[in-house]
């Protein structure tokens, strides 16, 4: 069996952790021809942000994080974001809307209740519900 230089193989590893078994090429320090010429043909990741949020100012409202659920089904339908993005955002999205009917009654409280002392979190709530409006 002969042995083999580790310091002479691709460092590129793959998704299940082993390294690929090709030798270094010459003109790259550590990955073999194949995928020194997938890191150099990789197009940098294009920002879809503007596309998923359009007019969106915040997600405070319902409405807003639905419009943005919906572009995301439509920019995962056109292959332009990876099923693995689209489900992080789909999580983040899933906690943004459980969490805007307790933002929605914190700020009605606090219009409500004003001998609250705290006029730190009196402060954020006024500021998220002239934001909610706005939108």
């Amino acid at each position: 069996m002969p042995s083999h230089n580790s310091d002479n193989r691709c460092q590129y590893k793959k998704a299940d952790g082993r390294r690929c078994r090709m030798i270094r090429a010459l003109d790259h320090p550590n990955y073999c021809a194949q995928h020194a010429g997938w890191l150099t043909d990789a197009k940098p990741p294009e920002d879809l942000t503007a596309e998923l949020l359009g007019p969106l100012a915040d997600f405070r409202t319902v409405a807003g994080i639905n419009y943005a659920i919906g572009k995301l089904a439509l920019l995962v339908a056109s292959r332009r974001i990876s099923t693995k993005e689209a489900a992080t955002l789909g999580y983040l999205f899933q906690l943004l809307l459980q969490s805007v009917q307790g933002v929605n009654n914190e700020i009605y409280k606090t219009r409500i209740d004003c001998t609250n002392d705290s006029d730190g979190l009196r402060q954020v709530l006024q500021q998220t519900a002239s934001l909610t409006r706005d939108v």
